[in-house]
């Protein structure tokens, strides 16, 4: 009985064996994955590798390029659900799964932050790591936080993300500020009083000494810019 029990087992593992070889990636599909991402605008002049995932189906030959599709996703990061399918003969398309690993550097916080910090040199430190595993909109680029002010609280080594901060305000409502009327060929400045807060690039209205309101942009601190028709 024992014996006849060891051969069930050895054959049902044989069977799975050859499943497992059956269905594995093809030369074939994995360069045209690999064409597909080396052509993908989120992966352009990144340093990137990909992990097979296993296949629960057989992938045919085509005796065609094989067209690759990404599923519900901008970035060609992390785990990614593809399409393979093929055009030529009968056709066919088939589901799979790749993991993309994203090799970069960003900035993680060097100290303790709190909210309203317009950050400096001093409060950032770069980290290197798969971008993939830290979330998207992680800041790759310092240039980035200029005029920007953080809106929660970060502990130290946290990674600084775009969606933490918002446009640093520049103006609050009852300051003096200098207005520039900007026309066709001429400029003109004046002193007015801020009727609203402002960031950088925002919409704000000032009622100048005679008591007219104009409507202006935030250029700088203290300085609106108004251009006239």
């Amino acid at each position: 009985m024992k014996a006849i029990y060891l051969c069930r087992v050895l054959v049902a593992l044989g069977c799975a064996l050859s499943w497992t070889a059956h269905a594995a990636w093809t030369p074939q599909s994995r360069d045209a994955v690999n064409r597909f991402l080396a052509q993908h605008p989120s992966l352009e002049g990144r340093d990137f590798s990909v992990q097979w995932m296993p296949l629960r189906v057989d992938l045919p030959k085509c005796e065609q390029a094989l067209h690759v599709k990404l599923q519900g996703r901008e970035k060609a990061w992390g785990r990614l659900f593809l399409s393979l399918s093929c055009e030529s003969g009968r056709g066919w398309t088939r589901p799979v799964n790749i993991d993309v690993q994203v090799k970069g550097r960003y900035l993680v916080a060097a100290q303790a932050l709190r909210p309203g910090q317009n950050l400096t040199a001093a409060d950032w430190q770069w980290a290197q790591g798969d971008l993939s595993k830290v979330g998207d909109a992680v800041i790759e680029d310092p240039a980035l936080l200029q005029d920007m002010e953080l809106i929660r609280a970060h502990p130290m080594g946290s990674p600084l993300r775009l969606n933490d901060f918002r446009q640093m305000t520049v103006i609050k409502s009852g300051d003096q500020v200098r207005v520039t009327l900007v026309g066709r060929g001429f400029a003109v400045s004046a002193t007015a009083q801020a009727l609203a807060d402002a960031a950088v690039g925002g919409t704000v209205r000032v009622r100048t000494a005679e008591g007219k309101i104009l409507q202006g942009t935030a250029v700088s601190s203290g300085s609106v810019e108004v251009l006239l028709e």
